[in-house]
């Protein structure tokens, strides 16, 4: 059984972290967000699922590569303008998410771990975690990677979807983040299951976005009118997607998916050398 205090700096003293730097200089750095997750989640099951796949992770390497987990963030950025007026939802600026990934992650370089793995688990933050990366990567020459919930069990996930006859849509508080956040200890409130459209994204909104071609991104997924009419009406239960047949065996699945991509990173990079020192010894002048 390998205990919380082996793997997660948070139960750590000084000096056991400092032990544990001997053995390793990789550490996981879990990122989510604090907002509605409908009727039936609560608010803060982005934290949830990202801390949870680190600790999946962290575990599964732990005789190979003895990665920790740092403190997760648990605030990001809600780029829906509408979901800023539920209860339970907070926002961060942009400048100001970008360097709180920074100083969080040049802590942890001061500290001495040199590769840092972001555990992200809300849909918006990936362009501010990739500019903070950009940033710390040319100041520090640290190791930086981004592993992206929403983007690696795609293909597992898409599987589970037709096998349910459910259209391919998945993000918010849907069938996936649902079973997910219940296999790592979220309550699910059963008589508010029913989700806001089953099927996902409304008509209108996949009319009025177009679909970018191979290469070619668009900025954020800010579409006011639609938003207002989707989310803003009195009673509107927040989800996008619908979570109803959610279970523990489906959120057993995707992670899986998840964390088999994110054990190899891991063992493949421990023993990379990565160095720090002109960096560390700029800041002792």
């Amino acid at each position: 059984m390998i205990e919380s205090k082996h793997i997660y700096l948070k139960d750590m003293a000084w000096p056991e972290i400092k032990e544990r730097l001997k053995e390793t200089d990789i550490v996981l750095l879990p990122v989510g967000q604090t907002e509605q997750h409908g009727q039936h989640l609560p608010i803060n099951v982005d934290n949830i699922i990202c801390t949870g796949i680190a600790e999946r992770v962290a575990k599964a390497t732990y005789e190979t590569a003895k990665p920790v987990i740092s403190p997760t963030v648990p605030f990001g950025y809600s780029d829906i303008p509408v979901f800023r007026s539920f209860p339970g939802t907070f926002t961060l600026e942009p400048e100001t998410l970008v360097n709180v990934y920074k100083d969080v992650s040049k802590s942890l370089i001061k500290m001495g771990f040199k590769k840092i793995i972001f555990i992200n688990g809300h849909y918006p933050n990936p362009p501010f975690i990739e500019e903070a990366m950009r940033q710390v990567t040319k100041e520090t020459g640290a190791f930086f990677a981004l592993c992206n919930f929403f983007v690696i069990p795609d293909a597992e996930v898409q599987k589970i979807l037709s096998e349910m006859n459910k259209p391919p849509a998945w993000g918010h508080a849907c069938l996936i983040e649902t079973s997910v956040s219940e296999v790592f200890g979220a309550e699910v409130r059963e008589g508010k299951v029913v989700g806001r459209i089953p099927g996902g994204f409304p008509k209108e909104l996949n009319n009025f976005m177009p679909v970018a071609p191979a290469g070619i991104t668009f900025t954020s997924f800010e579409v006011p009118e639609i938003a207002e009419a989707y989310w803003g009406e009195e009673g509107s239960p927040g989800p996008l997607g619908d979570p109803v047949g959610h279970s523990k065996e489906i959120g057993e699945r995707v992670i899986a998916a998840t964390i088999e991509p994110i054990v190899k990173l891991i063992n493949d990079i421990k023993d990379m050398k990565v160095d720090t020192s002109e960096y560390l010894s700029k800041l002792k002048r």
